[in-house]
């Protein structure tokens, strides 16, 4: 992933052309790949992206969790009930899927035991735990729950414990909402908990480095005029 980024960078400047890096969609002089450290977890992550959320080069978090999770997955759309890729796994048998969104009776993915439910489908049945996680802002996540019957179906999983974001570039309607990136690490901390997880330790962690990364960055630009920022911003002369 890395030379593949590093690659592009230097397209990016032998033509002074904007080209954004193929893993992390940020302008090659933005881009933060050099600090993946990517990692196979045994549970799945889908990334269910509203299209807005898609064109967020700055700060999204959603393709950085997708970079760092080698085995995760990412569809695009409004309306998933159209979208083929997600159909086709939520129908493979060897998957149980579950979608982490508030409801009165959820499931929870931070709790210290397995949910009952889960007992058949992962410990006899030995399916693939895989957590669908919705990449948009509140609004747009209420109205892809709205628009989706194959969403709203889905086995609802919550947290239960309290979490403050890290996410200090960017407001949030309120202080425990996390990021894409940090929604992630919380829920693999859970399934570690629960033993669903291996030991993920210094892998896991590239999480929460990644949303480092990107915070650090993003106030360097902002206190300092001479870093060209992702929104377009020059070098004073």
């Amino acid at each position: 992933l890395q030379q593949k980024a590093q690659r592009a960078a230097k397209n990016d400047d032998a033509t002074n052309i904007r080209v954004s890096c193929p893993i992390c969609w940020r302008k090659q002089s933005l881009c933060l790949c050099h600090h993946l450290k990517p990692f196979r977890p045994r549970c799945e992550l889908a990334l269910l992206m509203h299209p807005k959320e898609g064109k967020k080069q700055r700060i999204g978090t959603g393709r950085l969790t997708k970079a760092v999770l080698e085995n995760s997955h990412l569809f695009i759309d409004e309306n998933m009930d159209e979208n083929s890729g997600l159909a086709n796994l939520l129908s493979d048998p060897t998957r149980h899927n579950v979608l982490l969104y508030p409801s009165r009776d959820p499931e929870y993915i931070d709790a210290p035991t397995l949910p009952q439910s889960w007992e058949r489908p992962l410990l006899k049945e030995k399916k693939i735990l895989t957590f669908h996680i919705l990449d948009a802002t509140w609004p747009c996540a209420k109205k892809m729950m709205r628009l989706s019957k194959r969403l709203r179906s889905m086995p609802k999983v919550s947290f239960q414990g309290e979490y403050r974001s890290k996410f200090v570039i960017k407001h949030q309607p309120h202080e425990a909402c996390l990021s894409t990136i940090e929604t992630a690490y919380v829920c693999y901390e859970g399934l570690k908990k629960m033993g669903l997880e291996k030991d993920l330790s210094e892998e896991h962690s590239n999480l929460i480095e990644m949303l480092e990364a990107l915070v650090q960055f993003q106030l360097n630009c902002e206190n300092d005029p001479n870093i060209p920022s992702s929104r377009g911003r020059r070098p004073k002369e």
